[in-house]
């Protein structure tokens, strides 16, 4: 995935510049970073792990950039992604959670896996519960 090369020019560097002094969003801000940090010869990894978002986001950050520039890059058209869950399913472990509270993100994984045959990995478990269910139970040691 580190394939992708980002040489600025300094007109370029300085266009990010201006634009991190204009920026509202936060998120918009994370992005020009990680095209300057990906400048400065970072991994994609290493990006990942300072910016606190996921490999994927960093790799289509850098896809739009090249493609698009800053400007596509500044455009905020995020919907975020649509639940493999369905309503009735995400009823169920609110419900099943109600009768018996899931001590740990691995119990829920086991219990999605053996009701709705959806194996997730347990980090997406995880943001799932926060996000969705605002669950904050134990990570497994």
């Amino acid at each position: 995935m580190d394939w992708i090369k980002i040489c600025l020019s300094d007109k370029e560097i300085r266009e990010i510049e201006n634009a991190e002094k204009q920026i509202q969003k936060p998120q918009l801000l994370k992005r020009l970073q990680c095209i300057k940090l990906k400048n400065k010869g970072w991994k994609h990894k290493e990006i990942s792990k300072f910016l606190g978002v996921c490999i994927d986001t960093i790799t289509n950050w850098l896809k739009v950039f090249s493609q698009k520039g800053i400007q596509g890059l500044l455009q905020w058209d995020y919907k975020g992604k649509t639940s493999i869950l369905t309503l009735e399913q995400q009823i169920k472990i609110i419900q099943r959670n109600k009768e018996k509270s899931f001590k740990t993100a691995k119990e829920v994984k086991d219990y999605i896996e053996k009701e709705f045959g959806i194996v997730w990995h347990l980090h997406w478990i995880q943001k799932l519960l926060k996000k969705n269910f605002a669950c904050h139970i134990k990570k497994p040691h």
